[in-house]
């Protein structure tokens, strides 16, 4: 039985402890008031948790840091390091160009201005050409882009003028496709210009090409991964018309791509219903669309069909995609095009700003 002497000893120890109890409290409590933090005591997250250890922080799964015992405190700024840290790695990750203005495809490069580099820059200037796609190859014949890059790439970036290269998939070995078309997006001339985004040509079975779903993956994919980092995928699709929606993998090629580029060609259609009819549908998938119009007479693909008026007719391409909110629009093509759909490209730089 324990004397009066040790209850004494035991009623003063018993208080200092309540002390070190209270004063434990107290601290957590100002601990939350400073950080924003509930005391440890009041995490809901289980103490047997998996922990992250710094030398002065527990973390616990990534929530929120809490002092180690026997560490000094943490401050107000810690819970933001992590936001901060986040924010340097966005800043740092490179920025992808997008096209903003009007543009100008290339097929057949010696047939455009005689492939006189000079003469071409000219001709974009004078109509107001922010950009150029420029074809490097295709599943056919292989890459053939090194002698069109060598001449464009220097001019176009004395001229201000991007340089896009496409190229025509056609799917049966889709790895294979995609190193063509990145090997021009790595293609460098002398004084460091080099091509600033991709455009492949992603075409239906009626041209040849294995768009299945599946073989459409594999290919931007590939692409993606072969690709610098910088270089966006403005994937170059046939319109949406109501025979090739749920047949053309058109969610498949936008969930891989940076912008949609729809090929608006109206042939004996309404270019305006046309134009429209590819941006409505396309954008629920939140991406840019960026039109490609019909700038040569639709006649020379079917004879049988009337001669297309492109003095009315590409006005009003321009009218509808501005209307609808593009950013970017362009023809298609340089060595086909009369007089008329140079006019109208000229007065369509008006309404599409370079940005």
């Amino acid at each position: 039985m324990p004397t009066a002497l040790s209850q004494a000893v035991a009623l003063l120890a018993v208080g200092a402890i309540g002390m070190i109890a209270l004063s434990a409290t107290i601290a957590g409590t100002r601990l939350a008031a400073d950080t924003g933090l509930a005391p440890l005591a009041a995490q809901t997250r289980p103490i047997a948790a998996p922990v992250h250890l710094r030398a002065d922080v527990v973390e616990h799964d990534g929530g929120p840091a809490v002092a180690a015992p026997a560490r000094r405190r943490v401050e107000p700024a810690r819970r933001t390091a992590p936001v901060a840290a986040a924010s340097i790695h966005r800043a740092s990750a490179p920025a992808k160009w997008l096209p903003s203005g009007t543009g100008m495809w290339i097929y057949q490069w010696d047939h455009s201005n005689g492939g006189r580099p000079t003469a071409v820059m000219k001709r974009a200037k004078v109509v107001g050409l922010t950009h150029l796609f420029v074809r490097t190859g295709s599943s056919h014949d292989g890459f053939t882009g090194a002698g069109v890059l060598r001449a464009v790439l220097p001019a176009a970036s004395k001229a201000h003028l991007k340089v896009i290269a496409w190229d025509f998939p056609e799917l049966d070995h889709p790895i294979a496709d995609a190193r063509r078309l990145a090997k021009a997006a790595r293609f460098v001339v002398h004084g460091g210009a080099r091509v600033s985004a991709v455009a492949p040509d992603i075409e239906t079975p009626a041209e040849g090409t294995s768009s299945s779903p599946r073989a459409v993956r594999i290919y931007l994919k590939a692409l993606r991964k072969a690709l610098p980092a910088n270089v966006a995928i403005l994937a170059t699709v046939p319109w949406p018309s109501s025979a090739r929606v749920g047949h053309y993998p058109y969610a498949t090629v936008a969930a891989h791509s940076d912008a949609l580029l729809p090929m608006a060609y109206w042939y004996n259609n309404s270019p305006s219903a046309v134009t429209a009819a590819s941006v409505k549908y396309l954008r629920r998938f939140h991406r840019p669309v960026m039109p490609v119009g019909q700038g040569y007479d639709g006649r020379l693909d079917v004879p049988y069909l009337p001669h297309n008026n492109l003095a009315k007719q590409v006005p009003a391409f321009f009218a509808t995609a501005h209307r609808m909110g593009a950013r970017a629009v362009s023809l298609w093509s340089w060595q086909s095009a009369p007089t008329a759909t140079w006019r109208a490209l000229k007065s369509a730089s008006r309404l599409f700003p370079r940005r």
